[in-house]
């Protein structure tokens, strides 16, 4: 299996190198606060990238070759538990990503544990003070049980959109995909009153495009939790269970949001590769490509019949 920071997709160099390349893949092989709870998922970046290697370069819906805009595949980024649990957690990643964004690429983070989404959405939120989030995913994220727990970790997977809205100066997230919440946290939304949106997996079938892309500013933060899909696409992660996504709907989700929206940067997480099963690897890389394609759809050449 060729490392972490082998390149992307088995592209050549005229589409790979830094200088040619308008998006950037920096895997994030970050295991949690613990080093434990997410273990797993540290193994992600390797896994999809090796996976990335079959994947069939041209496109059937745009009709294009996505790659030709240009992938590069940065060093990972290594962060150890102890140095997120920082006053600036992430730091490492952060300092990757402004860079990136100073340049005018786009950055895809491939994870690791979810919470290190703080690292990337500061830098974010830097270059892009009106910047809402749009958080797919299984579970709210909301825990601030920390707060009263002084042996917790404040930086894990369940507490990660509370410390991302409190990064927005003008806090707006927008939820997809959520069946799963904590009695705490149902009590800090009703008490807090917080910009949130939900859009419940248990509704999904009459979910409005319209009204959730309006609840979202002009720049945005999209994160994708690979919980957010159905247990019976995605089983390789932490929190697999039932009533999820399926895959032509959220290919549905994020072109929209990708062609009609300023994505300015995204995350995939909590992947954990299965031994001897690659679907769910591949899916995340077939991902990660349809999220190319989207983005750049109209540099590409596609015309809009195929948006």
């Amino acid at each position: 299996m060729p490392s972490a920071n082998a390149n992307f997709f088995n592209l050549p160099a005229d589409y790979s190198q830094p200088e040619n390349s308008r998006v950037v893949i920096v895997p994030v092989p970050y295991s949690g606060a613990n080093g434990k709870s997410s273990k797993g998922a540290a193994l992600g970046p390797t896994a999809v990238c090796h996976a990335s290697a079959s994947t069939e370069t041209f496109d059937d819906e745009l009709w294009v070759e996505p790659f030709k805009i240009g992938i590069h595949t940065a060093e990972p980024v290594k962060i150890k538990a102890l140095e997120a649990q920082t006053e600036k957690p992430f730091a490492e990643l952060t300092d990757v990503i402004s860079p990136l964004l100073r340049n005018q690429k786009f950055p895809i983070v491939i994870g690791g544990e979810h919470s290190l989404s703080i690292g990337s959405v500061r830098a974010c939120v830097n270059q892009y003070p009106d910047l809402s989030i749009l958080q797919i995913d299984s579970s709210t994220d909301f825990d601030d049980s920390f707060q009263r727990d002084p042996q917790a970790s404040p930086y894990q997977a369940k507490s990660t959109a509370y410390h991302l809205y409190k990064l927005l100066p003008k806090p707006q997230i927008t939820q997809v995909g959520i069946r799963n919440i904590s009695a705490g946290e149902a009590e800090w939304i009703e008490n807090e009153q917080p910009n949130i949106n939900t859009f419940w997996a248990r509704n999904q079938d009459t979910w409005n495009m319209n009204e959730m892309l309006a609840s979202l500013s002009d720049n945005v933060y999209l994160s994708i939790d690979v919980s957010a899909l159905d247990s019976a696409l995605m089983p390789a992660t932490k929190y697999s269970d039932p009533g999820g996504i399926n895959w032509w709907e959220l290919l549905e989700i994020i072109k929209h949001v990708l062609v009609r929206k300023n994505v300015v940067a995204v995350d995939i997480c909590e992947f954990s590769p299965i031994e001897n099963l690659n679907a769910p690897a591949l899916l995340v890389a077939k991902l990660i490509y349809k999220i190319v394609g989207y983005k750049y759809a109209l540099d590409l050449g596609v015309t809009k019949k195929y948006l």
